[in-house]
């Protein structure tokens, strides 16, 4: 039999796959926007009754996750995601930029390559997938094995969508020759514009290469603060459907509970009703040992695995209807793999004196690993908001929303999104990469006192005053028409400033 060297072959295909890539950017330029809106309302169409059959093949093949809750969030992506990105401005048009009050227009980033993480595949895929179509730019996917067969037959449905819509299939490439290799040449090559590496376990760019957009996701240390004006059931509804949902894999899971000693006993009682099951010192030693290596890291099989399952395993007893295990610690410690970011259902819970103390507990959490995504608030004293949202080092402050479900944009008026970076990549990638990281912007100006205004607007494709964007203010009170009126008519920065006031009564009387 003969020898094949699989690394060549993967690098091989990486070359012809990124030659058609390049080769398809000049047909997307000239491609018009209703065949991009067809070929993602055809996609809407193909996939959404395959969600359930997606979810269990890859849930089957990689070992990880809840089938149930991973159909779910394809459903999401292909329905709410979907909408909010075909909603977005499109590309090579020339629009007023509702923040500057200046004219830009958006450009096609240039060829992307994704690395696609090992759980909650196709709802990651497909929802890069969404963006880089709108965004008119041609897309590289890799998956490692674990999941590799999975995506390869996604991608071929989605191959089968852009045949019939007439869309180019050199834009949408898939590596089917994995190899470690492979991977490696494509994130080197000059002509990426954008890496997105979203293998946490095993990363496959160390760093920023040549000047390239990267950005590196990840599930993120991503505490929660309960402090004694909480809405403390609503707070604990929250936080167990974020941390048990795909059995704690959703990117900005709660990782850790911070609470206010005032409504310690109060909010225990609410997580116990909700399948919280709170280990003794012995327990939680037991569970470290089963689900962690000496050097720190979880053990790959262990990933991803119910509360209930991970708890026999570490030879506990405990209540099968258990969602979320809970560790009580008295500190943090970059020693202890309860301080760290935990790849399944189990939440470190610590208790503070007052929020002042929960504030500096919160940043010793975020900075212990390095990965600040995402941190919630539960409180209705807006002065305590307002020391949070300034003062912490993550990308996310969600307030009474938790983290798991906020920082994607599920429940919360965030841009929606399923890869979160953290702290280190905030400025370059809004803490989360959206439709706006496909793009790049250019600013457009004429001489004001020469009357050339007017060029603008046959210079374009559509008229500027018609593609104005909504401010974030507008955003935030589309759904009360009296206020989004009142602040159409002030400008954007007056209207902003009212807008966060308003925020910060609305939390005081919530």
């Amino acid at each position: 039999m003969p020898l094949i060297d699989n690394d060549l072959l993967s690098i091989q295909e990486a070359r012809i796959l990124l030659e058609h890539a390049e080769e398809s950017q000049g047909v997307l330029e000239g491609m018009g926007d209703g065949l991009v809106r067809g070929f993602l309302q055809q996609l809407r169409e193909r996939l959404l009754p395959q969600a359930g059959d997606l979810a269990k093949q890859a849930c089957l093949e990689s070992g990880y996750g809840n089938p149930e809750d991973e159909r779910a969030l394809t459903e999401w992506v292909l329905t709410e995601m979907l909408d909010e990105v075909s909603s977005q401005l499109e590309v090579q048009q020339i629009y007023r930029d509702g923040w500057t009050h200046g004219v830009e227009t958006g450009l096609p980033k240039g060829v992307v390559v994704s690395f696609l993480p090992d759980w909650l595949t196709v709802p990651t895929l497909l929802s890069q997938l969404l963006c880089a179509v709108k965004a008119k730019t041609p897309v590289i996917f890799s998956a490692r094995v674990r999941t590799h067969a999975t995506c390869e037959s996604l991608m071929a449905e989605v191959a089968d969508v852009a045949a019939a819509c007439h869309y180019p299939l050199e834009a949408l490439g898939f590596l089917h020759q994995y190899s470690e290799e492979g991977d490696a040449w494509l994130a080197c090559q000059p002509s990426v514009r954008m890496v997105i590496d979203s293998r946490e376990y095993e990363r496959v760019v160390a760093s920023d290469l040549g000047g390239k957009d990267v950005y590196h996701a990840s599930i993120g240390n991503n505490p929660v603060f309960v402090e004694e004006t909480a809405d403390l059931a609503h707070c604990a509804e929250e936080v167990v459907a974020g941390k048990s949902f795909c059995y704690g894999m959703m990117p900005g899971a709660e990782q850790s509970l911070v609470v206010e000693r005032a409504v310690d006993e109060q909010f225990r009682a609410q997580l116990k009703a909700r399948g919280c099951y709170f280990l003794s010192d012995e327990e939680a030693e037991s569970l470290a040992k089963t689900l962690f290596k000496p050097c720190g890291k979880p053990y790959r099989e262990l990933i991803g695995k119910s509360a209930f399952d991970m708890a026999r395993r570490a030879g506990l007893v405990v209540p099968e209807s258990t969602k979320v295990l809970v560790v009580e610690k008295p500190y943090v410690s970059e020693h202890s793999v309860f301080s760290k970011a935990k790849y399944g259902p189990v939440l470190s819970y610590y208790v503070e004196e007052s929020w002042r103390c929960a504030c500096e507990k919160c940043i010793e959490l975020i900075l212990n690993s390095g990965d600040g995504n995402a941190l919630s608030i539960f409180s209705r004293d807006g002065e305590v908001v307002r020391q949070f949202v300034l003062k912490k080092p993550v990308g996310r402050i969600l307030v009474n929303v938790g983290t798991g479900m906020g920082a994607t944009g599920c429940h919360s008026t965030l841009p929606k999104t399923l890869t979160i970076t953290g702290w280190d990549n905030a400025c370059s990638s809004d803490m989360g990469v959206t439709y706006r990281d496909f793009i790049r912007r250019r600013q457009v100006g004429v001489g004001a006192s020469h009357g050339d205004c007017g060029l603008l607007k046959d210079a374009g494709l559509m008229d500027p005053d018609e593609a104005t964007a909504p401010t974030a203010c507008e955003s935030a009170c589309e759904k009360e028409p009296d206020r989004l009126e009142e602040c159409r008519e002030k400008p954007a920065s007056e209207s902003m400033s009212n807008w966060f006031s308003s925020l910060l009564e609305d939390v005081k009387t919530y």
